[in-house]
């Protein structure tokens, strides 16, 4: 049976690609800071490591008779363990791993690419990033590159766009179903486009694709774009809401300025980002060679949503 070593098992993303590959038979060595979140099964091994300052040896023993390495571990929060985490980490486990038969399939993110500069996102787009996070994802792929030309290393990069699930708490749904609650109407161009995924299809995807010979040594975007305009109007039917004030885009700026002047906070740029962004992302290339085209049923997913937080 094959083994298959895996980070971030214990992450949201994770835990579900763990279940799948268990339930399909394979061998999972799972790397982590708690090896006590899971539960004992015969099927899974677990190696205490900090991916902070992880322990080379470790690693190493981590990574003994495993055929593919999904890493998906990643710092979210604090930026200060962000390079040594997400990027630090990434170096040692590829080199650990150089001319060997394992192929390291890395979760990366849509975040990487200048969406000012391109209105259509594919895989080639330029690439420019705004925040630590972006940054330590593309410094990681780059060194997957480098790596690749240098020492014959096997990758397969997903690159995500905003991840959804019922079971994931999502400040931006949370923030958008608040507006309509409040019966306000955010007034902005109708071109912006919301680029979503949700987790199922995202982990369907990846566990479609990574022993596709086809895939090895690409990289994947995964996203299900709508017009934000139509999410707004899928939550008022949701909620069953009628609008009561008109609130343009640019008082809604000022606002947030206003509060990011009292209270820092990082998350601004962010929020101005998704409410003016107009670029969609091509998922040509990943719907190819899974044979179907990545949809999202929003109504549904709000319904499932909106119900869980009750």
């Amino acid at each position: 049976m094959k083994t298959i070593g895996i980070t971030g098992a214990s992450g949201i993303i994770g835990s579900k690609i763990c279940q799948n590959l268990l339930e399909n038979g394979y061998i999972l060595h799972v790397l982590s800071r708690d090896p006590d979140n899971f539960k004992k099964n015969p099927n899974i091994k677990t190696y205490k490591i900090d991916l902070l300052n992880p322990d080379r040896k470790k690693v190493s023993s981590f990574l003994k008779r495993i055929k593919f390495l999904f890493h998906l571990a990643s710092e979210l929060s604090d930026e200060t363990k962000m390079m040594k985490t997400n990027y630090n980490s990434t170096k040692i486990l590829v080199d650990s791993i150089k001319n060997k038969n394992i192929t390291f399939i890395y979760l990366s993110s849509i975040g990487i690419f200048d969406f000012n500069k391109s209105k259509l996102i594919n895989e080639n787009s330029y690439k420019k990033q705004f925040n630590i996070y972006e940054k330590t994802k593309f410094l990681s792929e780059k060194y997957i590159f480098k790596s690749c030309r240098e020492n014959n290393l096997k990758f397969i990069i997903v690159r995500p766009s905003i991840i959804l699930d019922v079971n994931m708490k999502s400040k931006i749904i949370d923030h958008l179903l608040t507006f309509t609650k409040l019966g306000i109407n955010l007034k902005f161009s109708k071109k912006i486009i919301a680029n979503f995924i949700l987790l199922d299809d995202l982990v369907k995807t990846i566990l479609k694709i990574f022993e596709n010979e086809k895939a090895l040594n690409e990289t994947f975007n995964i996203s299900s774009d709508i017009l934000l305009e139509e999410f707004l109007l899928s939550t008022k039917k949701v909620l069953n809401k009628k609008t009561y004030i008109k609130l343009p885009i640019n008082i809604f700026f000022n606002l947030i300025n206003l509060v990011s002047f009292f209270k820092i906070s990082r998350k601004t740029s962010q929020i101005r980002r998704f409410f003016s962004n107009t670029s969609k992302i091509s998922t040509q290339k990943v719907e190819s060679l899974i044979g179907y085209k990545l949809s999202l049923d929003y109504s549904n997913f709000l319904n499932n949503y909106v119900n869980r937080i009750k």
